[in-house]
């Protein structure tokens, strides 16, 4: 057993948040701004492992970003509904399962802002073989208005080409690609809610 891989999980990880676009998180978090300024809902969904970021992240939208001068925002974790998303994937076409959980809420209200964000690895394979579901979402709330916002790694894939913001980790080689990636979305995640605080005690 070696700390070798460990280290090396370290490094990469420092390496590409030193990195990361300030200008797509600015952009992120000023849609988010918006959505919270109209009352409009946040949608988040992710594939695999992350699809637990989405849910955390949905959650700590919805109360850590709680301050006492800006409503709450409003967040759902579309695969946080397994009930319904099995449902789906059982009677139609499980690449549009996302797409029909994200239906009832979108768009939220006349006048709102709304936004969709999608965590992805891969971003989801240009040609459809793989997170198709998440391009199929992506497509969807472009279609109704939403915002959508990708955090993905690798080349961004065809999530990123649907986005309106687009923040990407640029590890592509695995071993150390998918967990890496994941931990620093996961930090990226937390970096926008910290945004949305604007640093007031909540």
């Amino acid at each position: 057993m070696s700390l070798s891989s460990i280290t090396a999980l370290r490094d990469a990880a420092a390496t590409v948040t030193a990195g990361l676009d300030t200008d797509a998180l600015t952009a992120a978090v000023g849609v988010l701004a918006d959505c919270r300024a109209t009352r409009g809902v946040v949608l988040t969904a992710g594939i695999g492992g992350s699809s637990s970021t989405a849910s955390h992240f949905a959650a700590d939208l919805t109360k850590f970003t709680r301050t006492p001068h800006e409503p709450h925002l409003r967040a759902v974790a579309l695969l946080d509904n397994i009930a319904c998303h099995t449902a789906w994937t059982n009677d139609d076409d499980p690449g549009l399962a996302l797409a029909h959980l994200a239906e009832p809420w979108l768009p939220s209200h006349a006048g709102a802002r709304d936004a969709v964000v999608l965590f992805s690895v891969h971003g989801g394979a240009r040609d459809g073989s793989v997170s198709r579901g998440l391009v199929e979402l992506a497509a969807f709330a472009r279609k109704q208005g939403a915002a959508v916002i990708a955090v993905t790694g690798f080349d961004g894939g065809a999530t990123s080409d649907l986005a309106d913001v687009h923040i990407n980790v640029p590890l592509d080689r695995e071993p150390l690609a998918t967990p890496g990636i994941e931990s620093v979305h996961l930090l990226v995640a937390h970096a926008l809610c910290l945004a949305l605080t604007d640093g007031e005690k909540r």
